[in-house]
């Protein structure tokens, strides 16, 4: 069993090879009512058509036996689906080409997968929402280049979070993927005549047509749907990376949840790992990965070549249900996250007034110039308390009282405007 069955999802029946073969059923029974519509196909053949262009007539085994003589996987199917209309079987697939179903097929597998990949991703807006409006005036160390800076809140990781998730959101609610094509072997509807057939088909299967096409739909659009999905991809590692670096020993401040029976290590067994955060950040990787075949797909040879075929039986079903399983995946992480609360305080704290010395610094800027503060400060950061060792400089003292420089480096004190800016936020998007 290939390893990508470890991360299955409700996407993976999807792009199965059973529904694939379903809606290439599908797509042919409908060409063919199109076709009856429009006077091609007498009224008795299209009424065998639709009766026995189903999975309960035309079997998926049978398809796969043609398909090892003929080495052709949609020819097959259309043999597949004559044997069983018997007379009327010459009126199976009349006018198109191998990708007027194959695109077709495409566009309603991608609006499926789009549609529970952006359900599962507002349920991640919905749960990175709520933590934000929780934890908005929870205080905590910021860290630039993994060092101490100043005070900001959780309020503010999780902000920072939603905006970016809303970011991702809105890129993959553009990139529309529900596409049908059916205008024949370069696009020119030569075979059909007429672009009614097409406008039938794709009006009963909901699906949009592009202005042009050549043998195939234009894989910018599906070039835009992957680069989507590597975005959201992106942005959740972004954030388990902080749920992992927050979890390391020296820090912990979060823990992913660990359930009685979890084993961390095999051979440590006091190992609590953030291992979920990890794979979200391993699987990141491999959907990014698919953005260079993706745009490769675009630049394929004249009006069409098959370099695209084997990329794209790889290529979507992977991104669309590796992206899915890592939205629920960060979705379980979050809604069971646990604070560690004295942690927190305690980093908060750690430095003794020194992740407040800018704001001692800018308070001090009135008095003696930005520069000579800036300079003044830098060197009493070195010593161990920085707090006591600003109530004892001459300078900073002859200025400020023990009670005022308490309250200037009071952690509390400097979180600037971090609860408007998310009680804004989350306004925005009421």
């Amino acid at each position: 069993m290939l390893e990508i069955e470890r991360y299955k999802t409700s996407l993976s029946k999807v792009f199965s090879i059973q529904k694939k073969f379903e809606l290439q059923l599908l797509v042919e029974k409908e060409l063919a009512d199109a076709n009856f519509k429009i006077g091609k196909i007498p009224k008795e053949a299209n009424d065998v058509i639709q009766l026995k262009c189903t999975p309960e007539f035309v079997k998926l085994e049978r398809v796969q036996e043609i398909e090892k003589e003929v080495h052709h996987d949609l020819m097959s199917l259309v043999l597949a689906i004559s044997e069983q209309c018997g007379e009327y079987g010459g009126f199976i697939h009349l006018g198109a080409t191998s990708y007027d179903i194959q695109d077709t097929v495409r566009g309603l597998q991608l609006k499926i997968a789009k549609d529970q990949i952006l359900d599962a991703l507002d349920k991640t807006i919905e749960i990175v929402k709520n933590l934000a409006e929780e934890h908005k005036e929870l205080a905590c160390i910021g860290r630039t280049h993994g060092i101490h800076a100043i005070p900001t809140t959780y309020g503010m990781k999780f902000g920072n979070f939603l905006n970016e998730l809303l970011l991702a959101k809105k890129t993959l609610w553009e990139s529309k993927v529900a596409f049908g094509k059916f205008s024949g072997a370069v696009g020119t509807y030569a075979s059909y005549g007429t672009q009614e057939v097409e406008k039938i088909i794709l009006e009963k299967l909901g699906l949009e047509r592009q202005p042009i096409t050549t043998q195939v739909i234009t894989r910018v659009i599906h070039a835009n749907y992957i680069y989507s999905l590597a975005l959201i991809a992106t942005i959740l590692e972004h954030f388990a990376k902080e749920i992992r670096n927050l979890q390391r020993t020296e820090i912990d401040e979060v823990r992913e949840s660990f359930v009685k029976a979890q084993v961390g290590s095999s051979t440590m067994p006091q190992k609590k790992n953030p291992e979920k955060s990890e794979r979200i950040c391993g699987l990141a990787r491999i959907i990014r990965s698919k953005i260079n075949p993706a745009l490769d797909n675009i630049g394929l040879e004249h009006e069409r070549d098959l370099s695209n075929s084997s990329a794209e039986r790889v290529l979507f079903s992977e991104t669309s249900i590796l992206t899915h399983y890592i939205l629920l995946q960060m979705n379980n992480v979050l809604k069971n996250l646990y604070f560690n609360l004295p942690k927190i305080k305690e980093n908060l704290y750690l430095r003794r007034g020194a992740q407040c010395a800018e704001h001692l610094m800018i308070q001090l800027s009135n008095k003696i110039g930005r520069q000579n503060a800036h300079e003044l400060l830098k060197k009493l950061s070195n010593e161990e308390n920085f707090l006591e060792a600003a109530k004892v400089n001459e300078i900073v003292k002859g200025i400020f009282s023990p009670e005022e420089i308490d309250n200037i480096l009071e952690p509390m004190n400097y979180l600037g405007l971090s609860k408007q800016i998310v009680e804004d936020l989350l306004q925005s998007i009421k």
